[in-house]
């Protein structure tokens, strides 16, 4: 089936004889295959071969195979928004030498409607280019364009590859029903299957939710590329399965060779981010901005890290950058710059930037910050109000039910006070029996990466410490406002549970005494 694969390119480029010296021969066949194996260093190894023989009167023999390479290239720098190398017009350059056999035009037209890696840029370009696109008339006969692809005289594993470029990227936007073939990806058995350059862009397909590359990277260990697409499905569930060093192998490995690929340097910073290593990640997010400017979610990500790493007024900053750029995401924006400000007591204007982000987007974080902010303002019938607001999301959020506590005791409403305290309570002893539950789990799971296993388990430890901390706290606080409302009665038992916390004994004990006077 090799053979036959590049037959195929062979009889795209004609089969006159031709001045070709006899090592040339050899290496075209070399390239030939080069193409079929598919990676990106392979293509670019396959060009330079036949641009060095495409010269004098072998060019009209070559030319087709090196128009064909330019245009896989192009796509694939797009599959990884990588910057442009100029394949793109080189092909079109090339394309106006091919005989009349070949439309380049039309298969141009349909290459200019693969857009880059959705990740590597973005989203408000991404939507004014589908935009775009969809008031064009290429849109539109997309469907019969790709019908016709298989008889534009590409090679068969080319306008495959074109075929199911155009197909993921748009098979929403021009309606397009079924795939526009069904390849056989078997790459254990050439005599049934399709070339690893087909093989891999079946499993990359969006559309298709494949994902499966191993096949591919096994079959040609230069594939690096497609890593980049099993890194970034591992990253989507790597706090799930802890599959952290399979995960860092293939995002360092596509990192290597691809430094410059915004989707690339987004996903390591996401990866670090979510495996508790700020620093690492905003370097990545660093890099990435440094490539695309308006990359929302890497200025989200970088005002996240810079927060959780104390670097406050660089968080500010950030924030306020995507505010003046009115992402599709500056409510989160608007939330973390209050978060900061409000860690650096500047109230009002913490107070100002959640009522913006309330504004635009309401979740239950947004609501419980307005809460917060407002009870330190001593701003107690708004703090109520978005605190009930943060509760009736139904979380379980034990932040907001200990500062309504907070706030009914400024109110001096002692049994509604007690109330959210002891619904404190209850939240925060579920929050221990879960962690609890999912410490116990994570002991016994020794199928995941040691170094995330430990530091789940430090994690579980340390939120089961402190809920348990806060839930004798909050035991305490309902026993003092039952206490002040008169109900002695409630407040005993609640005391006797506070009791059990060492470090609340003298507040314990002071309150008996004045329960018993």
């Amino acid at each position: 089936m090799r053979k036959l694969w590049a037959a195929c390119l062979l009889v795209g480029a004609g089969c006159a004889s031709a001045p070709i010296r006899s090592s040339d021969e050899a290496a075209l066949a070399a390239a030939d295959a080069q193409v079929l194996a598919g990676c990106y260093d392979c293509l670019l190894e396959a060009r330079d071969t036949y641009e060095r023989v495409a010269v004098g009167r072998a060019r009209p023999l070559v030319v087709t195979r090196l128009f064909q390479t330019e245009l896989l290239l192009s796509l694939r720098e797009k599959e990884l928004a990588l910057p442009s190398s100029g394949a793109e017009e080189r092909a079109t350059a090339v394309g106006a030498e091919l005989q009349p056999g070949l439309d380049a035009p039309r298969v141009l037209k349909i290459a200019d409607l693969v857009p880059p890696e959705s990740n590597g840029m973005p989203r408000r370009l991404a939507s004014e280019r589908r935009r775009e696109v969809g008031r064009t008339e290429a849109i539109r006969t997309l469907a019969d364009d790709i019908a016709w692809l298989p008889a534009s005289g590409l090679a068969e594993p080319v306008w495959q590859y074109l075929a199911l470029s155009a197909y993921c990227a748009h098979s929403r936007q021009a309606r397009l029903r079924d795939p526009p073939f069904a390849p056989v990806v078997d790459l254990r058995d050439p005599a049934t299957g399709v070339a690893p350059l087909v093989a891999y862009r079946a499993a990359t397909c969006q559309s298709n939710h494949a994902n499966d590359v191993d096949p591919v990277v096994a079959a040609v260990p230069r594939f690096v590329e497609a890593l980049y697409f099993k890194g970034r499905l591992s990253v989507a569930t790597v706090q799930r399965r802890g599959n952290i060093a399979e995960t860092r192998d293939a995002i360092d490995s596509v990192y290597a060779r691809f430094p410059t690929s915004p989707a690339v340097t987004y996903l390591n910073g996401h990866f670090n981010q979510l495996t508790g290593d700020c620093k690492a990640g905003l370097r990545f997010y660093d890099e990435t901005l440094a490539l695309q400017p308006l990359h929302e979610d890497a200025l989200l990500g970088r005002t996240m890290c810079q927060s959780f790493l104390k670097a406050h007024l660089e968080a500010i900053a950030t924030a306020t950058r995507m505010v003046e750029l009115r992402t599709d995401n500056r409510a989160e924006a608007l939330y973390w710059r209050a978060w900061n400000r409000h860690v650096r007591k500047e109230l009002d204007q913490a107070r100002a930037d959640i009522d913006a982000a309330k504004a635009v987007q309401s979740n239950a974080r947004f609501f419980t910050l307005a809460g917060i902010i407002e009870h330190d303002q001593d701003d107690l019938d708004p703090a109520e109000r978005d605190l009930f607001s943060a509760l009736a999301f139904g979380e379980g959020n034990c932040t907001a039910d200990w500062y309504l506590g907070l706030v009914l005791m400024k109110k001096e409403r002692w049994t509604d006070s007690a109330g959210a305290f002891e619904n404190a309570m209850a939240c925060y002893d579920k929050a221990v029996k879960d962690s609890e539950d999912g410490l116990a789990a994570m002991q016994a799971n020794e199928d995941i990466d040691p170094d995330f296993r430990q530091s789940q388990i430090a994690g579980f430890e340390a939120a089961i410490k402190q809920d348990r901390s806060q839930y004798h706290a909050a035991a305490f606080n309902a026993a003092n406002h039952h206490a002040k409302a008169g109900s002695v009665d409630k407040a005993r038992p609640l005391l006797d549970i506070a009791a059990v916390d060492p470090a609340l004994a003298d507040f314990v004990r002071q309150l008996r005494e004045i329960i018993k006077r």
